[in-house]
């Protein structure tokens, strides 16, 4: 990314046909003919969930059992994010792939998950204040959740920048326990040719989260080397179980704090 920057009620006709057919009599006579009725019943469905009433595979006994985590793929929609200075490649596209793929990682160890948009969209309507609209809902979105994670990708105008950086809020010492241990997480998974240490960054959706919340920045669509490996699925799969790794550190450093006297 450059900066940091749910359904329609539908109606379905349910086709029900009930065809009555009389048995033969004694006397071997038809008494009635095959009757056909075509009945046609409008029926409403519900409206999908919202993101915060997410009903993904439902979590499982794991080390992240009784722990929910809101991953929000940042941008969508209208909002591209920053573009692949190779491909063109936009980086709302990764930032889903890279979000589901850890939404998948975490429930597998345990975790409930909410995610902020699971397809495509825009998560504002077009109109004044969009932007902030957009950063407002998905800071409603992690009302329940114990921890924060939104997913990105980064530039900047120098193609030598590479490697993945977390940021969280200054004076946060939880989001500030959970960056280190992500970065920590990504630099040994990824083995960038940088490793970048977790840094505080100003952002709408941080600096408007009481939980612990980071901002995940997976790599440089400004670097071609990068870029070329955040384009496979591969690549993205281990940046998603690297965040799931740190997320369990993170929990693990945690315990260990509340027990130190």
């Amino acid at each position: 990314m450059g900066r940091p920057r749910a359904g329609a009620v539908k109606k379905v006709g349910i086709t029900v046909g009930k065809t009555r057919l009389l048995r033969w009599g004694l006397s071997g006579l038809v008494i009635l003919a095959a009757l056909a009725l075509l009945v046609h019943i409008p029926v409403k469905i519900a409206p999908s969930p919202p993101p915060e009433a997410d009903e993904g595979p439902q979590p499982t006994a794991g080390p992240l059992a009784g722990l929910c985590v809101c991953v929000d793929p940042g941008h969508g929609g209208y909002d591209g994010g920053a573009y692949g200075r190779q491909t063109g490649t936009a980086e709302k596209e990764l930032n889903l792939d890279v979000a589901l793929r850890l939404a998948a990682a975490l429930r597998g160890r345990g975790a409930a998950v909410i995610l902020t948009r699971e397809e495509d969209t825009a998560l504002a309507d077009p109109g004044e204040n969009r932007k902030r609209r957009d950063l407002q809902y998905r800071v409603d979105c992690a009302a329940e959740a114990d921890v924060f994670l939104s997913i990105h990708m980064n530039e900047y105008r120098s193609a030598g920048e590479s490697g993945p950086q977390v940021f969280y809020r200054a004076g946060a010492a939880e989001s500030r326990l959970l960056a280190g241990a992500l970065q920590q997480a990504m630099n040994a998974a990824l083995a960038p040719e940088k490793p970048r240490a977790a840094h505080t960054g100003e952002y709408y959706l941080l600096e408007h989260l009481s939980i612990p919340a980071v901002l995940v920045e997976c790599g440089f669509l400004s670097n071609p080397r990068e870029e070329g490996l955040l384009l496979t699925a591969d690549y993205r799969a281990r940046v998603a179980e690297s965040v799931c790794a740190g997320v369990e550190e993170y929990l693990r450093l945690r315990q260990n704090l509340a027990n130190t006297p």
